[in-house]
């Protein structure tokens, strides 16, 4: 009998990974900065007008360079990962897995099968 994995409990397993969320898939750029993260990544970061409550407002981001946060080193590891942004810290795959039911992931399983069968994997 073939067995499903219904959920996965705590935080993602980010060392099997191959830097699937660092890499453009699906979202234009690698990361809004928050806080002093705008005056800390300003060398590497650009503006980025957004539509939003009829206006546009512009946000500070980490821009992909071809196709990958240019904070990854050549192995897909962070360069930057005890100092990297808030949104890099609080992205988890885990929550997408099963999100609509069982064997219905949310967009970045989706878009990001080898994620998805590391998950099944465990």
């Amino acid at each position: 009998m073939a067995s499903v994995r219904l959920a996965i409990l705590g935080h993602s397993p980010c060392h099997l990974c191959t830097a699937a969320c660092c890499k453009q898939n699906g979202h234009d750029y690698a990361a809004i900065l928050r806080g002093d993260e705008v005056r800390k990544f300003a060398p590497f970061a650009i503006d980025v007008p957004f539509r939003a409550n009829g206006g546009v407002i512009v946000e500070r981001v980490l821009p992909y360079v071809h196709g990958r946060c240019q904070f990854l080193d050549e192995d897909d590891r962070c360069r930057i990962y005890d100092d990297r942004p808030a949104a890099c810290r609080a992205f988890e795959c885990v929550p997408h897995f099963n999100r609509e039911g069982v064997g219905r992931h949310g967009p970045f399983l989706q878009r990001n099968p080898r994620v998805r069968e590391v998950l099944e994997s465990l």
